[in-house]
């Protein structure tokens, strides 16, 4: 003959909730079962008497499964009390719901069957805290951790492994301190929570694992700020520290020059002046930096001079002169030549010498400078005697 049996278990973590049933025996007399949660123990005697003897007594699951997490012991016997005892024991692992149909059986063939109904609750209380963010070595970390369900009275400790030297946890959850060294720590803390509630069933607890990284400074830098209207820019960002990859963004660029994806800087300027740029790099962990830049866009390169006079029999120190560009100007002949007597100075842009005839020669000169504007330009170079 079966009799239902459904009672509800309700587990929570690292408490034991002990019951004990009223005698199963072959009358199948039943009663309620203790509650429980998941992630908490859970311990439930099944007592029996009578039979056709005291001794052995064996408990089965004859169908159905037990909750995850949770087993049951066949046999064990109570001598003074000469009380035969299965138990359901474990910590329930998932919630849900679960049945089984457990039997007593003696040794003369005799069976009475109960089905249970297992209703796992969740759990409820939970270190909620997903990941610790990095910290950076020689500055000040702040970090508070943080619990989910039943959170009166919660208390914390490192339970396993350490913290990067120089931080330290607090009782309350906050981790705080200076990094000291690069690197990363793995560590497990212990959450306590003791509710003032009445139906929170007492101490709660919990663990979890964490690794936490320190880092070196983010930095960052532009290979160049200086361009040239109508000359071709690029420009490499450079970024240090924090985790790898990066992203970059730019606010104040001059008209013409984007930011790629790559950490660069392109484009063609169509207009002179001084422009101030704030760059910001963000790390792989989405940790900004903001530098604050100027960009120095230069007019065009031009060659201004058009005619040059030297004196026959007299030394010659004639200057070739520009407009705009940027540092450093080198120059070349690009077609024609100089009177007899006389050569360009390619670093100075001076034409020296002393002129053998007299003469007149038109020479084209090229001007490069050093954000690598070109100018080109047709001048009369002339020797009189």
């Amino acid at each position: 003959m079966r009799f239902l049996r459904v009672f509800s278990l309700v587990a929570a973590l690292a408490s034991v909730f002990v019951g004990v049933a009223a005698a199963l025996n072959f009358n199948d007399e039943s009663e309620e079962a203790p509650r429980g949660e998941v992630g908490m123990l859970y311990h439930f005697e099944l007592h029996s008497h009578s039979g056709c003897d005291d001794a052995p007594y064996r408990y089965v699951v004859e169908s159905g499964t037990l909750p995850l997490g949770l087993k049951l012991t066949p046999q064990s016997y109570d001598l003074p009390n000469k009380v035969h005892t299965g138990l359901i024991d474990g910590m329930p692992a998932e919630g849900g719901t679960w049945t089984a149909w457990i039997a007593l059986k003696d040794h003369c063939g005799n069976s009475a069957e109960l089905l249970f109904t297992f209703e796992i609750w969740p759990r409820r209380f939970t270190i909620s805290t997903d990941a610790l963010k990095p910290g950076t070595v020689n500055a000040p970390y702040s970090a508070t951790l943080a619990t989910a369900g039943v959170r009166s009275n919660v208390t914390w400790k490192v339970s396993a492994g350490s913290l990067p030297a120089g931080l330290t946890l607090s009782s309350n959850g906050s981790i705080t301190g200076t990094p000291a060294a690069v690197g990363s720590s793995t560590f497990t803390v212990t959450a306590t929570g003791v509710s003032t509630d009445p139906s929170a069933d007492g101490t709660r607890i919990d663990t979890k694992q964490f690794t936490l990284s320190v880092l070196q400074p983010l930095t960052a830098s532009v290979s160049r700020r200086v361009a040239e209207v109508g000359v071709p820019f690029r420009a490499t960002l450079q970024g240090t520290g924090g985790q790898s990859p990066y992203t970059w963004s730019a606010s104040g660029l001059p008209a013409g020059l984007t930011v790629g994806s790559g950490g660069t800087i392109s484009g063609t300027l169509a207009r002179a002046g001084s422009y101030p740029v704030q760059l910001t790099l963000t790390d792989a962990n989405g940790t900004p930096l903001t530098q604050n830049v100027r960009f120095t866009v230069a007019r065009k390169l031009t060659i201004t001079t058009r005619t040059l006079r030297a004196t026959v029999g007299h030394a010659s120190r004639l200057g070739l002169g520009t407009h705009g560009g940027f540092g450093r100007v080198t120059w070349t002949i690009v077609s024609g030549r100089l009177p007899a007597g006389l050569a360009l100075d390619r670093r100075t842009g001076r034409i020296i010498g002393v002129a053998r005839a007299a003469g007149s020669e038109r020479v084209t000169f090229g001007a490069r400078d050093a954000a690598g504007g070109v100018s080109t330009k047709t001048v009369i170079v002339t020797a009189t005697g």
